[in-house]
């Protein structure tokens, strides 16, 4: 009993100390202000957070007087999806002789709609903000929930913040002097200009590509960069402040559209960059079903309430990134080219999307890293694959440049042959209007324009020519018992003949039927005309030995002319020979040659 009286004693003790130490924890839990002052304090330790199921306003709040409960540290205000508002509460107390000025900023932007309200005394300030308010009506024109607050000096007030958001609620928030908040700001500032110039360039920069190249890759590339930088835009709440915060409560909706899409074009991207359908066809397939799903998610997000279609979103995103990473990695194992580049650049994107998701689901806490991972992610990715898309822009010119020689040096080897056909058959077509086809000797076209060049190098060179016009004797009794085909080969018989005679300047013709014409250059003296008068008869007198075996004998008459000047034609030297020629027909004694036909 005695030892039970002591224990009964000292809980009773330390019951009445603890009741005379609350005003000391309650101190405890007030932010003082005291000089000299931080440019940022967290509000995180001190405040304390109750969730609203009613929608209730401060008068209410305050005469219903429920339990806050203490957070402790910014993690515990990480509270996921949730359908309920949520009250935070912070005591700040200004120790300072002087009034001072500071910024209350909620680090999370995509917050729809943020309600402060300043408690001094009896009396309360109130200030709104928020994503899905417009600009105008903001506190602060900022991407954020931005509120300033004056503190006079040595007051103590009661910050009572009431968040709705459809999105998940991250909210750490803190004490900011307005110097480092504007500084902070601008840096900030500065690395979102650049993050998101960057996004543009290289979305415009692919679709021109695809445009020049007319490969879908680059646009799948292009779409999936658009749907992402129209969801981060709004994710990060610059999007509503510079572009579309007349969409209200309707501009959250666009982050899950954005991302949902982006995870649409992240499959194509991914299909025809790791060309999927040659390399891995059981992939392709699996991926090609999953869009299919991305395709419906897509259409549900624009149906379902904004937090089922944000939480569908995170799913999609999540199994995409999934998804994709270990198709890369299957294809990075089976050697498909560029694949260790797209695991590479990928699992980046894919790690902080995956943790962006996780952390909107309230699997992991909220930091640095987890709020800003898929921003991070996406800048590694981006430039990796810009690499991987650039050397293979590169591949393709080279392979086009290859593809464009050896189509120009085909091209070229078919003009070489072109040009040799066409010149051969163009020499075909001369030799057909210039030469007698029986025979191969010069036709009467052809013996006029060898005549026209003897006759200019005649004038030019005075160069003496001569013309013998030869007719054959005996040959239509041949022709007529033999037939027509005996007759040809008699013809060809005596042009070889005649062809062997002749000099290589000297011209010979058929002129037609059995007459035919040879043109001499040089020939002049009547001594040497008459020898070959002779030889040219002795050779044509030769018997011929017909195909069936028959021998027979032609004869011929000569007539010879000369050329007399440059008045001297063709047509003067064929009356002249042929009159001469029918002077030996006639049995003339000095131009008779052989017997008559």
């Amino acid at each position: 009993m005695h030892v039970s009286g002591w224990v009964t004693r000292f809980q009773a003790g330390l019951y009445i100390l603890l009741i005379w130490c609350c005003p000391v924890a309650a101190n405890a839990d007030t932010l003082q202000l005291s000089p000299p002052f931080q440019a940022h304090y967290a509000l995180g330790p001190t405040t304390s957070y109750w969730h609203d199921a009613q929608g209730l306003r401060l008068p209410a709040l305050l005469a219903l007087d429920p339990t806050f409960e203490n957070s402790e540290h910014n993690r515990a205000l990480n509270f996921g999806y949730t359908q309920r508002d949520t009250w935070l509460r912070t005591h700040i107390h200004n120790d300072s002789a002087e009034a001072t000025s500071w910024m209350v900023r909620f680090e999370y932007p995509f917050l729809d709609h943020v309600m402060l309200y300043t408690l001094r005394g009896q009396h309360s300030e109130a200030q709104q903000s928020g994503s899905a308010l417009p600009v105008p009506m903001r506190a602060l024109a900022h991407r954020q929930a931005v509120f300033p607050l004056t503190l006079a000096a040595g007051e103590q007030v009661t910050l009572y913040t009431r968040i709705s958001a459809s999105g998940s609620k991250f909210l750490s928030y803190d004490l900011m002097a307005p110097e480092a908040f504007y500084a902070q700001n601008d840096r900030h500032n500065f690395w979102l200009a650049t993050y998101f110039g960057m996004l543009l360039a290289l979305s415009i920069y692919n679709l021109l590509l695809f445009f020049g190249l007319k490969e879908r890759v680059f646009l799948y590339y292009a779409l999936f960069a658009f749907g992402f930088t129209l969801a981060i835009l709004t994710f990060n709440g610059l999007g509503t402040l510079m572009f579309w915060s007349f969409l209200g409560d309707s501009s959250a909706r666009l982050v899950a559209l954005g991302f949902t899409f982006a995870s649409t074009m992240g499959t194509l991207f991914a299909q025809s960059f790791l060309n999927t359908a040659l390399y891995c066809p059981r992939w392709h397939r699996a991926i090609t079903y999953f869009r299919w799903y991305c395709w419906l998610a897509l259409f549900a997000v624009l149906l379902l309430p904004t937090q089922p279609a944000l939480r569908l979103m995170d799913i999609t995103g999540f199994t995409a990134s999934l998804l994709m990473l270990v198709c890369g990695l299957y294809c990075s194992w089976q050697r498909v080219p560029s694949a260790r580049l797209f695991v590479v650049a990928w699992s980046l994107f894919l790690l902080g999307a995956a943790v962006f998701a996780l952390r909107n689901l309230g699997a992991l806490p909220a930091n640095f890293i987890t709020l800003h991972g898929i921003q991070i992610g996406s800048a590694l990715e981006m430039l990796l694959l810009s690499f991987a898309l650039a050397a293979r822009f590169n591949k393709m010119k080279k392979q086009k440049e290859q593809a464009q020689a050896e189509t120009v040096a085909m091209l070229k080897q078919q003009e070489t042959l072109l040009e040799a056909k066409v010149a051969e058959r163009t020499r075909a077509l001369e030799r057909l209007a210039n030469h007698d086809m029986l025979t191969g000797l010069l036709n009467r076209n052809g013996l006029a324009r060898s005549a026209e060049q003897a006759l200019e190098r005649s004038h030019q060179q005075h160069i003496p020519l001569c013309l013998f016009m030869c007719d054959l004797d005996r040959f239509k009794p041949i022709n007529d018992e033999h037939g027509h085909e005996a007759g040809d080969f008699v013809l060809q018989q005596v042009a070889k003949r005649l062809a062997h005679l002749a000099r290589n300047n000297d011209r010979c013709a058929r002129f037609g039927g059995d007459e035919f014409v040879m043109l001499f250059e040089g020939l002049c003296d009547p001594k040497a005309i008459d020898e070959l008068r002779c030889r040219i008869d002795q050779a044509i007198h030769q018997p011929i030995k017909l195909p069936n075996g028959t021998l027979v004998c032609v004869g011929v008459s000569i007539g010879a002319s000369t050329s007399h000047g440059v008045t001297t034609t063709l047509e003067s030297l064929m009356r002249e020979a042929d009159h001469n020629m029918y002077a030996v027909k006639s049995c003339q004694p000095r131009y008779r040659y052989g017997s008559a036909g």
